[in-house]
C-alpha cells in the first residue's frame, strides 16, 4: 500500500458492513477483502496507475482492515493509499531481458 493525495474527482462508494473482496486468485482462492464501520471508509477503481497495478484507491477515517485467510488481517491507519496487486520481477528465459508479472496468489 502506498499513501496517496491524488484523485479527488473520482466516484466513490461505502465499504459495505459485509466488506468488499478486492482481488481472488487466478485459482479462485484467496479471497483479499476489505472491512471496515460502515460510513468510515469507502473505495474507488477510478484510478490511474501508470504501473498498472493498482485496484483501486482507500479512503478511510478510522482503521480499515485488509483480510486475508491465510494471513489474518493488516490494519491500515485512517488516510487514503492506493491498493496495488503484488508484482514479481524476473528474466525472460528465451531473451534474458529483465520483466515484471502479476502474483496471482
Amino acid at each position: 500500500m502506498r499513501r496517496s493525495k491524488h484523485n479527488h474527482r473520482a466516484r466513490w462508494r461505502e465499504i459495505p458492513t459485509i466488506g468488499l473482496e478486492l482481488l481472488r486468485s487466478g485459482a479462485g482462492g484467496n479471497p483479499h477483502s476489505l472491512v471496515a464501520d460502515l460510513g468510515t471508509c469507502r473505495w474507488t477503481t477510478d484510478v490511474r496507475d501508470t504501473t498498472n497495478l493498482a485496484l483501486g484507491m482507500l479512503d478511510t477515517h478510522v482503521v480499515a482492515y485488509l483480510i486475508h485467510p491465510e494471513h489474518g488481517a493488516s490494519a491500515i491507519a485512517p488516510g487514503r493509499y492506493f491498493i496495488r496487486r503484488q508484482r514479481g520481477r524476473g528474466t525472460a528465459p528465451a531473451t534474458g531481458r529483465s520483466l515484471n508479472h502479476l502474483i496471482a496468489d
